[in-house]
């Protein structure tokens, strides 16, 4: 973590900005530390340049199932989903590169990726943005690999964040876009990681959703979860399904 990225900091229990304390930092990066809420007193720590902002309300059900999944395989998610990709006659970076270009990224844009996971899709949107690039994902093994990928592309202005959807730890109107990256159908409260995602957007901000539809979605009935559950701050603008409909790409802008 670098200290520029404090004042789009705030505590996801409260929304209070944090103080940092007990810094121990090597160059830009603060290693090790503290991130400390005025407000309700509650304390995150910094490990390994890492803000843990996990709550107990992050780990519920689904939320736990997920973390204790995507963490048992970290190492092997890019191989299987190159694989599966394969398996299902679709291209993975077409894939990436279309997420990326209905962001709709100006050279200056800053973009939120909640769910990051390994970071497959931080380069397509660094070649599209100077800005700076934020990660959240509620699995510290796959920020571990993320980390990787970031520092053998050479790939910088990119922040990570240990948290989760249903309590983001930035400041309000933080962003100029947020992209979901699957998962969604998942999520403990994918109602409250909507109106999350509307708070950290500025006004006029884009909120891209992804998501992979298999019969099961479509079985629970969860394939528009995103058009369903938005808030009225959001107004839909475009739903696009690539590969014989087996994902969907839903965008929002947000209004006053």
């Amino acid at each position: 973590m670098r200290r520029n990225v404090l004042g789009l900091l705030a505590c996801p229990a409260c929304g209070t900005s944090l103080v940092l304390s007990a810094a121990q930092e090597e160059g830009e990066e603060i290693t090790e530390g503290s991130l400390s809420c005025p407000s309700c007193g509650a304390s995150y720590p910094i490990r390994n340049g890492l803000p843990d902002f996990l709550l107990s309300e992050c780990l519920r059900a689904g939320n736990k199932l997920s973390r204790a999944l995507y963490n048992a395989y970290s190492s092997l998610y890019d191989p299987l989903e190159a694989l599966l990709a394969r398996m299902m006659g679709f291209s993975e970076p077409v894939l990436r590169a279309e997420i990326a270009s209905y962001l709709e990224l100006a050279q200056s844009s800053s973009v939120l990726e909640v769910c990051v996971g390994t970071g497959g899709n931080v380069p397509y949107m660094r070649a599209r943005t100077r800005g700076p690039i934020f990660g959240l994902d509620i699995s510290e093994k796959m920020l571990k690999v993320c980390i990787k990928r970031l520092k053998h592309l050479g790939l910088r202005d990119v922040h990570l964040f240990l948290g989760c959807a249903e309590r983001l730890p930035f400041a309000s109107s933080a962003f100029d876009r947020v992209l979901i990256g699957g998962g969604i159908s998942y999520f403990d409260a994918p109602g409250r990681a909507l109106r999350e995602a509307a708070r950290v957007l500025k006004s006029d901000g884009l909120l891209v959703v992804f998501e992979q539809i298999t019969l099961l979605e479509k079985a629970l009935g969860r394939a528009d979860i995103p058009l369903k559950l938005a808030p009225p701050s959001l107004r839909p603008l475009q739903r696009r399904w690539l590969f014989r409909r087996a994902f969907y790409l839903v965008k929002f802008v947000k209004e006053l």
